[in-house]
């Protein structure tokens, strides 16, 4: 599946996943189906599925979705985890110190 880039004025103008899509967009994760699938689908940044999954955007639409979930796929619901997404990497950035060094290396 070839992937798909996105400019950063493309992705601020994206909007939102409304709640329903919201709720599907987190059964679909507890599927299995893959970000790049869903990226797929929906046309779509990313980072606009990792809003939903982190609870930054679209709040309480984990728990209706999971109760959905729980009814629809009563087998999977056991083994599943509903938990938020909890990021395993954290972006950190340094302050730029303007010393003088760079000319040196010009």
């Amino acid at each position: 599946m070839a992937g798909i880039s996105f400019s950063s004025q493309e992705v601020k103008r994206m909007a939102y996943f409304s709640d329903p899509q919201a709720k599907d967009i987190w059964k679909a994760r507890w599927l299995g189906e893959g970000v790049q699938a869903l990226v797929e689908r929906y046309r779509q940044s990313p980072f606009r599925f990792y809003e939903v999954w982190t609870e930054e955007r679209n709040q309480g639409t984990r728990l209706k979705a999971f109760d959905e979930f729980k009814r629809e796929h009563p087998d999977k619901a056991a083994i599943v985890d509903a938990s938020p997404h909890k990021p395993k990497r954290r972006v950190t950035t340094r302050t730029i110190v303007n010393d003088g060094q760079h000319e040196l290396l010009l």
